[in-house]
């Protein structure tokens, strides 16, 4: 039976890819910063929205402008970005890795749960950079959870340099996606919760703040090698999974879990932190202007975003 999804960020990469393998069988709405430029790439597509994830009232707006939409039996939170430097802010005053990646992501689902089917399926996007030991060869560190409101305001570790704490931030900031999703589960059964870790994908728009050697590098040496490298994927490939996680009988009944691109079940460091997932949670909430919790208002039967 045919069904309507959402994906953001479908404009390259894996969001792109999600897009169009869902496509063949399924309703499919896309969304991102160009319209146009959804257009042209998905002129099949029920619906193209707008949506800039540097602000959260513009974040908001998306969110409950699915309700027109609707119902939507899965949301595919794909945008992001990682920076090089220095941070930098969005016009709400967050610093812009913490904000894109996460607070944008988590306002847009609060905003569209009366949008969403009941069971339907929300699926963030992990990453290996966030697992210290994995992250190394990366020359990420993992993700250094301390409280949402430092990570909003760009505080970082001292001790390294900007390049070093933009790798600190893009690796958080997956974190805080993860401990999202599972806070998450343990709030509903009314949607259901996932991340993917879709591997190091190169060729896609990940690299597009990194230098020019860095981006050709990206482009051809990494993307000739994905093929055989551990921990390496295309997007093609990812976005099979990607779109099979959304939509698959297979994960029917089931919340809170985290595969990766090879459908392969993946425990993370923190997943126990019940604490810290509920700080996170519950600043999310108060940073993202919400003064009710949707999720505690849909067990009522008056959700609201």
């Amino acid at each position: 039976m045919s069904q309507t999804f959402v994906i953001i960020g479908a404009s390259t990469g894996l969001g792109h890819a999600t897009a169009r393998e869902l496509a063949r069988d399924h309703r499919v709405i896309v969304a991102g910063r160009d319209a146009a430029k959804l257009r042209a790439e998905h002129p099949r597509a029920a619906a193209v929205l707008a949506v800039d994830l540097a602000s959260l009232d513009d974040a908001k707006r998306f969110g409950r402008e699915l309700a027109s939409h609707g119902p939507i039996h899965g949301l595919a939170l794909n945008a992001g970005g990682q920076d090089v430097g220095a941070p930098t802010r969005t016009r709400d005053g967050f610093e812009t890795t913490f904000a894109v990646n996460h607070l944008a992501h988590f306002a847009i689902v609060m905003s569209a749960l009366p949008a969403l089917a009941p069971g339907a399926r929300v699926v963030w996007v992990g990453s290996a950079t966030l697992e210290p030991e994995a992250a190394k060869r990366f020359g990420f560190r993992g993700g250094l959870y301390t409280t949402a409101r430092a990570l909003a305001a760009g505080d970082g570790d001292p001790a390294v340099d900007d390049g070093q704490r933009a790798r600190d931030r893009y690796a958080t900031s997956k974190l805080c996606d993860l401990m999202t999703m599972a806070a998450i589960a343990r709030r509903t059964a009314r949607i259901h919760t996932f991340a993917i870790d879709p591997g190091l994908m190169p060729g896609t728009g990940l690299a597009r703040r990194h230098s020019a050697v860095s981006r050709f590098l990206w482009h051809t040496v990494l993307r000739a090698v994905a093929v055989v490298a551990p921990g390496m994927s295309s997007a093609s490939r990812s976005g099979r999974t990607y779109a099979w996680m959304l939509a698959s009988p297979a994960l029917a009944g089931t919340t809170g879990r985290y595969l990766d691109y090879r459908r392969r079940e993946l425990t993370w460091t923190g997943s126990d932190r019940i604490d810290r997932q509920d700080e996170l949670y519950a600043t999310s909430l108060a940073l993202c202007g919400l003064t009710r919790d949707p999720l505690a208002a849909s067990a009522s039967g008056t959700s609201r975003a």
